[in-house]
């Protein structure tokens, strides 16, 4: 059995088109989702469906998912990501909506895999993981051997064993006795300098997880933004993976 773990697609429908390409090749059976599924880009309901229709075993919510989902006040979110909340959530159908607003902020895979789009100690009030420290906390709420997550758009993967280690990653191997803290990159909007869509593929047997970039068609992509209104500046940072 090998899962796909996507996340942070964001409506950004060539990235995510590109990655299921390259999980198909991967030879993956089953779709883990940590949430984000629309904001930012142009093709929030293609998205939204593209997922449901994969039939993934675990999605949990994010913070865009939650806000497009619902009709409250948007605090403590940038100009530019309230604009485009708004105007995804002109363009979500009733049904979607309720799909979204039902995610579980958390969730557990079988006995070594939790899922989370931000982190495990509030998963409801969407903290950001970029350091030891920070991960150290979450850990510290983490009852199983692995836990994905998301949110910062930067992948990262945090080790505990006694002491915790972090850093970028391409390949883990787990380790019996040590916690793993992952994160497994954006799809449709990155943020590590890198702008190829990002994902992680999980082999429970092989106790592995490998991060995997895929190029995509960038320009449809901003050319979409643009054409929907959104901010030109959404547009250009995907060329730039900031």
């Amino acid at each position: 059995m090998k899962y796909a773990i996507i996340g942070d697609i964001h409506a950004n429908l060539e990235a995510l088109t590109a990655v299921l390409e390259k999980a198909e090749e991967c030879g993956v059976d089953r779709y883990l989702c940590i949430g984000d599924i629309v904001g930012y880009n142009a093709n929030p309901q293609e998205c939204l469906e593209l997922i449901r229709s994969l039939d993934p075993e675990v999605v949990v919510k994010g913070n865009h998912d939650e806000q497009a989902s619902s009709d409250s006040e948007l605090i403590g979110f940038n100009p530019q990501a309230a604009m485009a909340i708004e105007w995804t959530r002109r363009q979500l159908n009733e049904d979607q909506k309720v799909w979204l607003a039902s995610l579980p902020y958390r969730q557990t895979v079988g006995t070594k895999v939790t899922l989370v789009h931000a982190t495990l100690d509030m998963p409801h009030m969407w903290g950001y993981i970029f350091d030891k420290f920070s991960a150290g906390v979450c850990l510290g709420y983490q009852f199983t051997q692995v836990c994905f997550f998301g949110h910062t758009h930067v992948p990262l993967a945090f080790e505990k064993f006694g002491d915790i280690i972090g850093g970028k990653y391409r390949e883990i191997v787990f380790q019996p006795g040590h916690k793993y803290l992952i994160n497994v990159a954006s799809v449709g909007q990155p943020r590590d300098g890198d702008p190829r869509a990002g994902f992680a593929v999980y082999s429970p047997e092989e106790r592995r997880v490998e991060l995997f970039r895929v190029e995509y068609d960038i320009k449809s992509s901003q050319k979409k933004i643009l054409e929907a209104g959104l901010p030109e500046r959404l547009a250009q940072r995907l060329a730039f993976g900031r």
